[in-house]
């Protein structure tokens, strides 16, 4: 699943694309996805200018000049890419977005849970999708006091906590398991057990590790490519996770890479780096 850095990157591409332009039309090869499309989905972009493009959480926002906003969700293996000419529908593609110049944004999905609709901008905080979301961790709300806080009374494992979107969204298993590892944490501590020090650690962890995999365009580990169709490259800097058995890259360590199951997600560490 494309998590926060996959994401930013096609945020950041959309947005030098597509800003100030206008929407054509809008056509659907499709009726649902994960849920219902809806019916007037069209009608409620024609015509209108893209005033700006961001992120929140995992969902692409598109705000409209019509004082509406397009949101986007990947779901498990959605992408977008945009093309000129339109010359090519690619396999796969459920929504084709035609802008002025001949641009064209294409929703791929093949696996269908991705999400697209259209809301009124002055009610997206108290939209279902949006209203239960948490801090994003790139933002100055986590910080060392919100996490040493947000743990004290918590009894699962600290890794399922800074992957709960209701705490701090956006780190998914990838980022949760690398941040761990790069504050010295075993990912099954225990929240109430981690201590200031270690909360400091892991929130300049988070923010480190987001903030580089954004700068290599993302993990292509399964389906994420950044809009011109391109890998991004972080996977290939990855320390811990999906290196099961291989040496820690550490020089001073070179203990082998567990894998563990947590919450039924597979959790990669190091023995002897993580406490």
């Amino acid at each position: 699943m494309p998590e926060l850095p996959e994401v930013q990157t096609v945020v950041n591409g959309i947005k030098s694309k597509i800003k100030n332009h206008k929407v054509l039309k809008l056509k659907k090869y499709i009726n649902k996805l994960r849920y219902p499309i809806q019916k007037d989905l069209s009608s409620k972009v024609k015509d209108c200018k893209v005033i700006t493009v961001f992120r929140r959480a995992k969902y692409i926002i598109i705000n409209l000049s019509n004082n509406k906003s397009l949101i986007i969700h990947l779901g498990m293996s959605g992408r977008v890419i945009i093309v000129k000419n339109n010359k090519k529908i690619y396999k796969h593609t459920h929504i084709c977005i035609f802008f002025d110049q001949n641009l064209v944004l294409q929703f791929i999905d093949p696996r269908r849970f991705g999400n697209i609709f259209v809301t009124e901008t002055s009610l997206l905080k108290n939209n279902k999708f949006f209203r239960d979301l948490g801090v994003e961790p790139l933002s100055g709300q986590l910080n060392f006091k919100y996490l040493s806080n947000l743990v004290q009374s918590k009894k699962s494992p600290i890794k399922n906590i800074i992957m709960n979107q209701k705490y701090i969204v956006g780190v998914g298993n990838i980022y949760a398991s690398e941040a761990l590892f790069l504050s010295g944490i075993n990912p099954s501590n225990i929240g109430n057990s981690i201590t200031k020090s270690d909360c400091i650690k892991l929130v300049k962890a988070i923010k480190f590790v987001l903030r580089e995999a954004i700068k290599l365009g993302g993990s292509s580990i399964n389906d994420h490519t950044m809009i011109s169709g391109k890998m991004g490259y972080f996977q290939n800097k990855l320390k811990v996770y999906g290196r099961e058995g291989l040496k820690c890259r550490k020089r001073t360590c070179q203990s082998p890479i567990i894998r563990i199951v947590i919450a039924q997600r597979s959790t990669f560490y190091c023995v002897r780096c993580q406490k």
